[in-house]
C-alpha cells in the first residue's frame, strides 16, 4: 500500500483536467456563465484537447467557486476582476486578504444602501401622511385639477419650469 503525502495529493488533481460539463456540474456554474467569464476575460481561455474540447483544471475549478461567492456578496464583478485573473498564481492567503478588503468594501456599500432606504421610507411615510391629511374637491375630475398639492410634494408645486 503507496502512503501519499498532502503535497503528493495536490500535484495528482492539478494535474487532473476536466470538460465544461464537468467544472459546470463541479462548481455548480452554467457552462454558458463560464463561455461568458471567458469571453468577457474573467477567466482565461482554458487549453483545449486534440478534439477541440476546452480542459479545465484545479486552478479553473477553484476560480469559478471563488467567483460564485463573489457574485453571491453582490461584489461588482469589475472590482473583482483583478482578483480573479490573478488568483491561479496567488497565495491562498492573498486571495483571501484581497477579498477580505473586497467583503470589507462591499459592507459599506450596503451600510449606504440601507441609510438611503432608512431616509427613503422615512419619506415615503411623510408623503403618505401628507396624502391622507389632503382633501382635495371630490367633485372636480383629476384632467382639469388645479390644485396638485396633494399629489406633489410641496417643492414641486412651488418650482418654476
Amino acid at each position: 500500500m503507496q502512503i501519499l503525502h498532502s503535497r503528493e495529493i495536490r500535484s495528482e488533481h492539478q494535474d487532473e483536467t476536466f470538460t465544461i460539463g464537468q467544472i459546470a456540474k463541479r462548481t455548480r456554474v452554467k457552462a454558458k456563465n463560464i463561455r461568458y467569464y471567458e469571453s468577457s476575460g474573467l477567466l482565461p481561455g482554458p487549453p483545449r484537447s486534440k478534439n477541440t474540447y476546452r480542459r479545465y483544471g484545479m486552478a479553473d475549478v477553484n476560480r469559478l467557486i471563488l467567483l460564485r461567492r463573489i457574485r453571491f456578496l453582490g461584489i461588482p464583478l469589475s472590482e473583482a476582476k483583478s482578483l480573479l485573473i490573478g488568483a491561479s498564481d496567488a497565495q491562498c492567503a492573498d486571495v483571501q486578504q484581497k477579498l477580505l478588503g473586497l467583503v470589507s468594501a462591499r459592507l459599506v456599500a450596503i451600510d449606504q444602501e440601507i441609510a438611503e432606504l432608512h431616509q427613503l421610507r422615512d419619506d415615503m411615510e411623510r408623503y403618505q401622511h401628507s396624502l391622507e391629511d389632503c382633501h382635495p374637491d371630490e367633485r372636480e375630475a383629476f384632467r382639469v385639477c388645479r390644485d396638485m398639492s396633494c399629489i406633489a410634494l410641496s417643492n414641486e408645486t412651488t418650482r418654476k419650469e
